[in-house]
């Protein structure tokens, strides 16, 4: 934290936090509370971060899936119409 004084009339002195000093003294909050926590809530939170880690790798994989499913997809359509234009067209107004 730095404190700076001012030169206001009121000869009061202004504390500027700076974002160096927020980020310090917020990871000091989350590791106290860390501390804190008995063996019990930790096994827990662990667990609980492990599944939502596995849960997003899964949609991870979910969301290539569909994606290759869709490019497939395309590549048989935009085949099948090259092969209708390269067929002779048949006329049969006559």
């Amino acid at each position: 934290m730095t404190v700076a004084p001012t030169t206001a009339p009121t000869e009061v002195a202004v504390v500027a936090i700076t974002t160096t000093d927020r980020k310090h003294h917020e990871e000091c909050g989350i590791l106290e509370l860390y501390e804190k926590m008995t063996l019990a809530q930790k096994i827990i939170l662990g667990l609980l971060c492990a599944v939502v880690a596995l849960e997003g790798l899964y949609l991870f994989a979910l969301v290539v899936k569909y994606v290759a499913e869709w490019f497939i997809l395309l590549l048989a359509v935009t085949r099948r119409m090259k092969q209708l234009r390269s067929q002779p067209r048949l006329d049969y107004r006559s």
